[in-house]
């Protein structure tokens, strides 16, 4: 399941030092929210989804909106904005999924976070 998930990253935005095997990380489920375009005729859509993991022993949900393109007649991700990372039945966490608060752009982890465990 990760390496699908690094094969259907779109290459002009796969960060070079990205390594989704390494993670610790069980995905368990995905819930679809909404969808925007996307169709067979459509080169482009937007996904809402909460997306439901198992990290360190803790069940965990990412809620994130994400933009996709079709390349070479596949859907690929090309970026997203993180709406929120919590443990799930507990209170909404921004955690280190979340946007940088530096306005960088990246996930927390990948930026001002990158040198704490964040456990």
């Amino acid at each position: 399941e990760l390496r699908y998930l690094e094969e259907t990253f779109d290459s002009s935005t796969l960060p070079p030092n990205l390594d989704f095997l390494s993670e610790d990380v069980e995905w368990t489920r995905l819930e679809i929210i909404r969808c925007k375009k996307g169709a067979a005729t459509d080169s482009k859509g937007i996904v809402e989804f909460r997306a439901y993991y198992r990290s360190g022993g803790r069940e965990q949900v990412l809620h994130e909106i994400s933009q996709f393109r079709k390349f070479e007649n596949r859907w690929v991700y090309v970026d997203g904005a993180v709406k929120s990372a919590a443990k799930v039945g507990g209170l909404t966490n921004p955690g280190r999924n979340a946007p940088c608060p530096c306005g960088s752009g990246k996930k927390v982890k990948r930026c001002c976070g990158a040198g704490s465990s964040g456990r």
